[in-house]
């Protein structure tokens, strides 16, 4: 059974399902009594009630199984190899029965056996450029983290230095004070300006 054939039984259910569950009139014409489905004309109707399938109180107990997520490869299908996924994927929330899931399995293997091992690679190769892309990005991260540290710690170093250097200013000689000096704009630049 092909799909077109699947879906033009599920519209003719569906148009069928509301005629199920009409109601009934008994019905008195000239002293005879006749069953309609239409309420009767005149004041001498009965109505009976409803045929079709008796409803219950609580729903019918037997559910059908959920749909399963849908495969990420099938993005990658052609839209005639996707749709069949798709109808074997919903089948059995749909309740179709086990013969037809078999018979669009079967289809799907004979039309689309080499579409679906490109479309499994195409995913396989995404999954792996994504991968490469989340490693790139945590080390350039970690190293970032770690050139950050870097900076901090020979900050404090040379605030540490000069803080010593400036203590002892009065005795250092002029070279010593030129070098110090040159410590302090250094120390500005690369930790005070950031």
């Amino acid at each position: 059974m092909t799909i077109s054939a699947l879906h033009a039984a599920t519209v003719v259910l569906l148009i069928a399902a509301p005629a199920a569950y009409a109601q009934t009139y008994r019905c008195n014409s000239g002293g005879s009594t006749y069953l309609s489905d239409r309420p009767c004309n005149d004041t001498s109707r009965t109505q009976i009630g409803m045929y079709g399938p008796a409803r219950s109180a609580t729903p019918y107990s037997s559910q059908l199984p959920g749909t399963p997520k849908a495969q990420e490869f099938v993005k990658y299908l052609p839209s005639g190899c996707a749709s069949i996924v798709e109808a074997i994927r919903t089948a059995p929330a749909r309740g179709v029965r086990g013969d037809v899931i078999r018979a669009l399995q079967e289809e799907y293997n004979q039309k689309c056996s080499i579409e679906d091992q490109e479309a499994r690679n195409q995913l396989r190769q995404e999954k792996s450029q994504q991968q490469q892309i989340k490693l790139a990005e945590r080390d350039g991260a970690m190293k970032e983290r770690q050139q950050s540290k870097q900076r901090a710690d020979q900050c404090g170093n040379m605030r540490e230095v000069v803080a010593l250097k400036r203590k002892r200013e009065s005795e250092l000689n002029s070279m010593e004070v030129t070098a110090l000096r040159n410590l302090e704009n250094t120390y500005n630049e690369r930790c005070i300006t950031r």
